[in-house]
């Protein structure tokens, strides 16, 4: 395996872990953005305000995009199991 090799299997790992952790990330931003705005417009400064709706926003997320996730993920460990399997011979 040489390094041209090596540094397209890293990248790939990188691309297909931004691309899994970006909806939840995503909606955590959203739903914080939202929630700082209510708290600033009704000066209401509680921690649980701003943390309850993050978390039950990331729950629905991780609710709905479990399927596609999964899915992504298995033809991610398939692909790189096929290109260690290449290694071998």
């Amino acid at each position: 395996m040489n390094a041209g090799e090596i540094a397209a299997a890293v990248r790939d790992m990188l691309t297909t872990t931004l691309l899994l952790m970006s909806p939840f990330l995503l909606a955590a931003t959203v739903i914080s953005l939202l929630v700082g705005m209510i708290q600033a417009g009704t000066r209401i400064n509680d921690l649980t305000l701003s943390f309850v709706p993050r978390f039950v926003a990331t729950l629905l997320v991780a609710y709905f995009a479990a399927a596609w996730a999964v899915a992504h993920l298995i033809f991610y460990i398939e692909r790189s199991a096929a290109a260690a399997g290449m290694l071998g011979r």
